[in-house]
């Protein structure tokens, strides 16, 4: 944790903090604790956005563009993984010898001024299982500071700064992000092989997550999934307490007699056998049954009530953009959702129809080049449990296309799917095949949820 020491007497010292690619989910939460601590908050980002509007809006000068002028009379600036090194702001800082560090050094070490600080991480159910967690807090009135990857209701953004003790914050593995963080409680929900355009392949994303679980306060826990086999392995070699939660009988923290009712599930608890109570769930699928049981072991460890946390998950319904309804076409369900991984796909295709939606179509934008291509065959695999498959164009995100992946190398591996490129053209088709009962999923990380503001919904 030397570099924790080193960058808390720089923030500590820093008067004005500029935020290269302020508008970023996490960066516009750093943001405003920054400026929650009496610091002088400056940044810029490459286009206007809602987030650089709120930032604006509470008094932050946020600047379009990024340029050498912009960092002018910071002694810190902080920076997205996404910078290049020729961005002429963190080119101006560099050439003047002015402090500056990635996003990921700065939530560390303003999570770490937190005793109870708890890291969500896994390839998936990150911002759902921080948002779950967060809602168990406050209803056990624990006052938490949370940042969480999307919007959620409950706190009205996506992030809420607390009085007390307590932190809830997403841990992403991308860049090794996560080895940055040095909490006193980590989840690990699941690991699996993403971001393959970084890591070189399983074992490589497997020994970044046990690098991350050795940051653990020596007196803290790790939270993991027991049934799913990469974690398993990442639990093996834990230098600290180790709580397992899962389907299976033999973790610390696992579930009987499950039932689903249309899109909500509900669940008995058990921690080592022994029945807690029933929780009810106004989320449904076994995914998400998975993160509820992690969001309970944490509870359990830090001392909540099994009441304030069955209250705290009955509470919870959902994240921005997880599974998010946005209306009805013609009696149709629109349905928004984050899914961009095999795994994610058909979790989120096994909900829409345990909700008892039929016919389901997929509206599908695959994220990046190196993702498509390396997960070709999960993705087509995943995909063909739907009933329909509309693809569109690939969102490029970070990438060029160097490795000549095509969005019909996709659709060709998947029976009875269409490629449709423009958005109005998709949204024309989802009015003309909208039927009563029937369910369409604008789904992927991108901007494929922008199809809904073409819709006349009811």
């Amino acid at each position: 944790m030397s570099y924790i020491n080193q960058y808390s007497d720089i923030f500590k010292n820093a008067k004005h903090i500029h935020f290269t690619g302020i508008g970023g989910v996490s960066m516009s939460a750093l943001a405003m604790i920054a400026k929650s601590q009496g610091k002088k908050v400056t940044g810029s980002d490459i286009s206007e956005s809602d987030s650089v509007l709120s930032l604006r809006a509470h008094g932050i000068t946020v600047t379009v563009g990024h340029h050498a002028d912009n960092a002018i009379g910071c002694d810190l600036l902080v920076y997205t993984a996404a910078v290049k090194d020729n961005n002429p702001e963190l080119v101006f800082v560099k050439t003047n010898n002015i402090p500056h560090c990635e996003r990921a050094v700065l939530l560390g070490l303003l999570m770490a001024q937190y005793p109870h600080s708890v890291a969500v991480s896994g390839t998936h159910g990150k911002t759902t299982t921080t948002s779950m967690l967060s809602s168990v807090f406050m209803s056990a009135k624990a006052d938490p500071t949370v940042l969480v990857g999307a919007n959620l209701s409950l706190i009205g953004g996506n992030y809420r700064i607390g009085g007390s003790s307590y932190s809830v914050y997403e841990a992403c593995e991308y860049c090794n992000s996560f080895h940055n963080f040095f909490p006193d409680a980590a989840i690990v929900l699941n690991v699996d092989a993403d971001h393959l355009d970084f890591f070189k392949d399983l074992e490589d994303i497997q020994r970044s997550f046990i690098k991350f679980t050795h940051n653990i306060n020596k007196d803290g826990v790790l939270i993991i999934n027991g049934d799913d086999k990469n974690c398993r392995i990442v639990m093996e070699s834990s230098p600290v307490k180790v709580i397992s939660f899962g389907l299976g009988e033999s973790n610390d923290i696992s579930a009987a007699d499950l039932s689903f009712s249309g899109a909500l599930a509900s669940f008995t608890a058990l921690q080592n056998g022994k029945e807690l109570g029933r929780v009810h769930m106004n989320v449904g699928g076994r995914h998400n049954v998975l993160n509820a049981l992690s969001v309970i072991a944490a509870g359990l460890y830090y001392g909540l009530s099994f009441e304030d946390i069955a209250d705290g998950i009955a509470a919870f319904g959902g994240a921005d953009r997880r599974f998010q309804i946005k209306g009805k076409v013609k009696g149709a369900v629109i349905v928004d959702d984050y899914a961009h991984h095999p795994t994610e796909i058909s979790a989120t295709i096994a909900s829409a129809k345990a909700a008892g939606y039929a016919p389901v179509t997929v509206i599908f934008q695959p994220h990046t080049f190196t993702r498509t291509k390396a997960l070709m065959e999960e993705f087509a695999a995943s995909l063909s449990k739907a009933d329909k498959v509309i693809v569109t164009d690939i969102f490029s995100a970070r990438e060029i296309n160097t490795i000549g992946v095509k969005i019909t190398d996709l659709r060709d591996r998947i029976e009875g799917s269409e490629y449709i490129s423009d958005f109005t053209a998709i949204a024309r088709y989802i009015t003309d095949k909208a039927a009563d009962k029937g369910c369409f999923i604008l789904m992927g990380a991108g901007n494929v949820n922008q199809i809904a503001t073409l819709l006349d919904m009811e």
